[in-house]
């Protein structure tokens, strides 16, 4: 055999080891999500921390940045096979109860396989999944109170019908935090280019693999919708994701029943 392609089949098994090194030294991590390491961060009272904002933006614009950064959360889930799946989830209280709303398709257990981290070492366990739409893709995730973040007041932020309109009118600038690419949080804006005829937001934004989930606000600080997909279009390559089209569930598809009693 070529001495090249030797040394080249020496290196592929080399990285493949250390790549399942790795992972079987972090895999204790993830299957004991909800032992006795979350018992022990839940005692430490820390609340979020202060964070800074450009003073270019409007007052309203810093309001919303500000609510958009404390609140996020990433999502770990993880399937019977072992498979995980991350995403991005946004705290909100209503009546003293704490709840996460973000993609149907980040969740991939049940409460006993998904975790919530809040940054540092603050993680919280899933009490209840109360609602999991398949179809419309969106996931309603009961928590105890969260350390690390600041709840949104749900009913605050809804929009009402008659704000709705203009909520999402095209050039509205929109701000959502997530974990793109397993990096962040990071708080991205964007603008509201487009609506589809089956009731889609489209964003003119970034987004990728862990963004899913992330909660959507208008400028004026109103939860218009989680990040669902980014587009995927005919490029010169090929088919190919067209990551600055971001495609955006809207809150109204969601069924608040469960928690608007």
């Amino acid at each position: 055999m070529d001495s090249k392609k030797t040394r080249r089949i020496i290196l592929l098994f080399l990285l493949i080891g250390i790549f399942i090194g790795v992972f079987a030294k972090n895999y204790p991590i993830l299957n004991g999500y909800t032992g006795s390491l979350i018992k022990e961060f839940n005692t430490r009272e820390k609340g979020p921390e202060i964070i800074q904002v450009s003073s270019n933006l409007s007052k309203k614009e810093i309001q919303t940045v500000n609510k958009s950064a404390a609140s996020a959360v990433r999502i770990i889930s993880r399937d019977q096979s072992g498979m995980v799946a991350a995403s991005t989830g946004t705290v909100f209280t209503h009546d003293d109860i704490f709840y996460i709303i973000t993609v149907a398709h980040g969740i991939v257990g049940d409460c006993s396989t998904t975790i919530v981290w809040s940054g540092k070492s603050n993680f919280t366990p899933c009490l209840d999944i109360i609602a999991i739409d398949r179809e419309a893709d969106y996931s309603i995730m009961v928590i105890d109170k969260p350390i690390g973040v600041e709840a949104v007041e749900l009913t605050s932020v809804l929009p009402r019908r008659k704000q709705w309109s203009k909520s999402v009118s095209l050039q509205n600038k929109i701000f959502y935090t997530g974990f793109p690419n397993s990096v962040g949080p990071l708080t991205i804006s964007g603008r509201v280019v487009g609506l589809s005829d089956i009731n889609y937001i489209f964003v003119h934004s970034y987004a990728w693999s862990g963004s899913s989930g992330s909660g959507v606000f208008s400028s004026d600080g109103k939860f218009i919708g989680v990040v669902m997909a980014v587009d995927v279009g005919q490029t010169i390559y090929g088919v190919d994701v067209l990551e600055d089209m971001v495609v955006v569930l809207p809150s109204s598809r969601i069924d608040w029943s469960s928690i608007l009693l």
